[in-house]
């Protein structure tokens, strides 16, 4: 292939400005009600709006399933959507004293969120 100096050379190119956002990139920033120590008024504003955190759970619809259930102090019983315990806490509080609570729970994600004390 001949090049002959008649040929223009082409300017190099020349990147377009990147876009800032207004939105954040970094996990850190964008997510900030996981560390509600840090960014209380976050939080405050995503449970204002009816929304749950990030990293959060909210467990719902308890008083009626304690109503459905009705646990009684003694017996045992099992969730077997153990989860981070929110409605297994409401449970275990009903069935005592004595009564003993059996918590399962298939996803991998959760597993061993609850802590035992």
């Amino acid at each position: 292939m001949n090049f002959d100096d008649s040929m223009p050379i082409p300017p190099p190119h020349k990147r377009r400005p990147r876009y800032s956002g207004k939105n954040p990139r970094r996990f850190d920033q964008k997510y900030k009600e996981r560390t509600p120590e840090k960014y209380p008024e976050t939080v405050a504003k995503v449970l204002a709006s009816g929304k749950t955190p990030a990293g959060s759970h909210r467990p719902i619809m308890v008083a009626e399933i304690l109503e459905a259930l009705r646990p009684q102090p003694g017996e045992l019983a099992a969730d077997c959507t153990l989860g981070y315990g929110g409605h297994a806490r409401e449970l275990l509080a009903r069935l005592q004293p004595g009564g003993r609570l059996i918590g399962l729970d298939a996803d991998p994600m959760v597993s061993g969120a609850p802590s035992t004390s």
